[in-house]
């Protein structure tokens, strides 16, 4: 399973929004989106996309180093 469908998979479980989770972590909506499509050029760099994944994996109640681990793999 990519990253992208990982939390997406996990944010809808938690029966959140794309905006829930938006808000809850300040990253806007549409960064949110393309990351769920596995876009991470809008991140700002590894490590910006690292510290976002952890931040949206607590919101939606996963484990962040899973998340990480996921994008590291992919890469």
């Amino acid at each position: 399973m990519s990253t992208g469908s990982l939390i997406q998979q996990a944010r809808e479980a938690a029966g959140l929004t794309v905006e829930d989770v938006a808000h809850a972590t300040k990253i806007r909506a549409s960064i949110l989106s393309a990351m769920e499509g596995d876009d991470f050029s809008h991140c700002g760099g590894d490590v910006y996309a690292r510290g976002q994944l952890k931040s949206i994996a607590e919101v939606i109640g996963i484990d962040p180093a899973i998340v990480v681990d996921s994008y590291d793999s992919g890469r």
